[in-house]
């Protein structure tokens, strides 16, 4: 079993996910073990400074080094390189095959012009011609097609020897803060070899039209403006460009000039200043001053550090497998686990400066201001499940308690005060329970905090002061899960409780819509939606989840209601066509359903229902029609593929909890003077035909769960189908 699991967590990512949660957990880790060992042993006790300095501020002391000190200073060598390797300009080649096949087509071009046959020639020769200009040329007097002929050449030359450069090459260049670039010097017949340009003295592919007809404007005053127009736009369909960027050669140049330069090594001794009183402090000395922080020796035996990186590498690993353990949905795994290891390390940041700088302001216990609750909250919330919360917590709480200002119970208080939180979020829709869950898990958490003070018999003071900063720490998580949740919704499109409490309303563009088209199949869907949302809550299932799924499940019927018997009065479209398209049609409202609902953002847990809530089943009416016409007919035998649909069967328990919803709902409108007995027997012989055709294979329902659905589907369709008592007249 346990190997069953590890091969499908594997499986469940892919290689470029694989190397992510690889990279992230490696950096969880790596977080996990450095801040423990910052903080065991404190390196500016080697250099103490009165306060922290900016650059640009003035020393109000004297900072001398206190030891024969080197190093290279990896800023100011990053400055320098980057400054040389920027103070090469971009390479641009000049393409002398380009230009000579650009003249050859206008050679070959111009001479048609001469003849009258140019059109025959852009048709022959597949040259684009937007502006219609070879029959323009066509057109014009035979006795005037030589001297355009000879100003279109004349054209084509001149713009190859000034070059013709692209806008996206010359986009890239001025992206990067160039507006000089440099023509390799390659030997080739091009006036412009080695020399510098400049972005605005050059001819671009777009500008072609203004280059020409400018120059021509210059050189022949006297031509008319017809021919002038004429001339560039031939020009312009006939030239490209034929001068490029050459991203490789530039690359190699600046690569080269930044390995030129030397590092930047700084050198200090013993008894140097390092800053002076009254004097600007530069970055240069922060970085020198930080340097000697860095290089002070962690007092952390070898064997300790490597127990702490083998118990975090364990605790990670444990993560990753809950979250597999828990989360059902697997394509979601790769998601939640890349949102929690992220938030892991941000906490984890988090707390390092807490416990960093916390202790200058004289606090000792720390515990109740670390931001440990946020996270497993936003995890519960995002996933819908308390287990997936407390994973995450476990992991925050096993990671604090190594390090060095832990006490016994930190391990312990921390999955308390997280768990009280946790018990009391509501996975409802109301603004009152996010008032309610933060005041309870804030005097839960605060009580939890008065009694651990106790165990470790603190003061008084510090007693009081834990609580309000436990009771605090709480109601500001709470506020920025409020602020966070919604925002990570709608970037990851997580059907949270309150996004789907906002789908499961019906005003919506798309709904509002089938209720007009296909009024019929609105009021099915409704009442499917409260059925199956009645179900999942009897089996403890995602109720809110199935409800939406039921309301959106048929969105697909509303391009062709009039073929769907809830949409008709009387009259049957399918009596007019075959029952292989008959089938055909049925089965394409799943189809065009998935793609509405891609299309309106619906979350892909929705989606998936929608696809599934008819599975592979067989569409019997139709099949078992085609069978008949078939044996009268004496025709070809009739495919039972043709009328299966073509979805996956359901996946999950809403999944089931909705095709079985969509099946009872309809079909149950065929019985007569309908009670208890009769909606048993029905809906028993219903999940059965599921259950025979393997259409609930892959839920995960037991027998039990399909008797709370069937009790649950009566009761819902005895209330639908309650019959009133006749009034009389008067």
């Amino acid at each position: 079993m346990k190997d069953r699991l590890v091969s499908e967590c594997l499986k469940a990512f892919t290689k470029r996910q694989r190397m992510i949660l690889f990279a992230l957990l490696a950096l969880t880790v790596f977080l996990g073990l450095l801040f423990p060992l910052l903080l065991s042993s404190d390196p500016r006790s080697v250099l103490s400074l009165s306060r922290e300095y900016r650059p640009g501020e003035l020393a109000d002391e004297d900072v001398i080094a206190p030891l024969d000190f080197s190093y290279i200073d990896d800023a100011a060598t990053a400055d320098e390189t980057a400054e040389a390797a920027r103070s090469v300009l971009p390479y641009f080649y000049y393409s002398a095959s380009q230009s000579m096949s650009i003249r050859s087509v206008a050679e070959d071009f111009t001479e048609a012009v001469k003849r009258g046959e140019t059109v025959d020639y852009v048709l022959k020769g597949g040259v684009p011609d937007v502006e219609n200009v070879s029959t323009r040329l066509d057109e014009v007097p035979e006795s005037d097609r030589a001297l355009l002929a000879s100003l279109i050449n004349e054209g084509v030359v001149y713009l190859l020897d000034e070059g013709v450069f692209s806008e996206d090459d010359i986009s890239t260049i001025e992206s990067g803060g160039y507006r000089s670039f440099v023509i390799e010097d390659s030997g080739l017949p091009f006036r412009y070899e080695g020399q510098i340009r400049r972005v605005n003295n050059i001819i671009l592919s777009s500008n072609i039209y203004e280059a020409i007809s400018l120059k021509a404007a210059q050189n022949y005053p006297e031509l008319p403006s017809a021919y002038t127009t004429l001339v560039a736009d031939a020009v312009s369909m006939l030239v490209s460009p034929n001068v490029f960027y050459d991203a490789l050669l530039t690359t190699s140049r600046r690569e080269s000039r930044a390995a030129a330069v030397p590092p930047v090594l700084v050198e200090i001794h013993r008894g140097d200043y390092i800053i002076q009183r009254d004097t600007v402090v530069t970055e240069q000395q922060l970085r020198t001053i930080q340097r000697i922080y860095d290089s002070a020796v962690v007092s952390v035996s070898f064997q300790k550090a490597f127990g702490y990186l083998v118990f975090l590498v364990l605790i990670a690993l444990i993560l990753i497998y809950l979250l597999f353990y828990f989360i059902k949905y697997r394509y979601r795994l790769s998601l939640y686990s890349t949102i929690f290891l992220v938030g892991i390390d941000l906490t984890l940041v988090a707390s390092y400066f807490l416990y960093r700088f916390l202790p200058e302001e004289g606090i000792t216990y720390i515990d109740p201001f670390l931001p440990f609750i946020l996270l497993p909250a936003l995890a519960t919330s995002i996933t819908g499940r308390r287990r997936v919360g407390f994973s995450v917590a476990l992991v925050l709480a096993s990671f604090a308690s190594i390090y060095p200002r832990s006490r016994f119970f930190s391990f312990f208080y921390f999955l308390a005060i997280i768990e009280c939180c946790l018990m009391f979020i509501r996975f409802g829709s109301e603004r009152l329970d996010i008032i309610y869950q933060t005041l309870f898990s804030a005097i839960a958490t605060a009580g939890i905090t008065v009694l651990v003070s106790f165990i470790y018999d603190l003061e008084f003071s510090v007693v009081f002061t834990s609580a309000i900063a436990a009771g605090l720490n709480v109601v500001f998580s709470f506020i920025l899960l409020s602020v966070i949740l919604p925002v990570i919704e709608k970037i990851f499109n997580i059907p949270t409780a309150y996004r789907l409490h906002e789908l499961s309303f019906t005003d919506t563009p798309t709904l509002n819509r089938l209720s007009q088209v296909a009024p019929g199949t609105f009021n099915h869907s409704k009442n499917v939606s409260e059925m199956a949302y009645d179900a999942s809550k009897a089996i403890n299932a995602n109720a809110d989840l199935a409800r939406v799924a039921g309301l959106y499940h048929d969105i697909g019927k509303a391009e062709h209601p009039e073929y769907f018997i809830e949409n008709q009065n009387g009259k049957n479209a399918h009596d007019e066509i075959n029952k292989t398209l008959s089938a055909a049609i049925i089965k394409s409202h799943v189809k065009l359903g998935v793609e509405k609902a891609k299309e309106i953002g619906l979350p892909q847990e929705v989606i998936d229902i929608i696809s599934e809530h008819h599975g592979n089943d067989l569409i019997k009416y139709f099949y078992n029609e085609a069978v008949r016409e078939a044996k009268e007919n004496r025709s070809s035998i009739v495919s039972e593929e043709d009328f299966r649909y073509n979805g996956h069967i359901p996946s999950s328990v809403e999944s089931a909890v909705v095709m079985l919803a969509d099946c009872t709902e309809a079909a149950t409108r065929t019985l007569k003077n309908p009670n208890h007995q009769k909606y048993e027997k029905f809906i028993t012989n219903i999940i059965i035909d599921k259950m025979n055709y393997k259409q609930l294979n892959n839920s995960q329902l037991t027998i039990n769960d399909l008797d709370k659905i069937k009790e649950s589907f009566i009761h819902y369709l005895l209330g639908r189908d309650h019959q009133r008592i006749e009034y009389g007249k008067e």
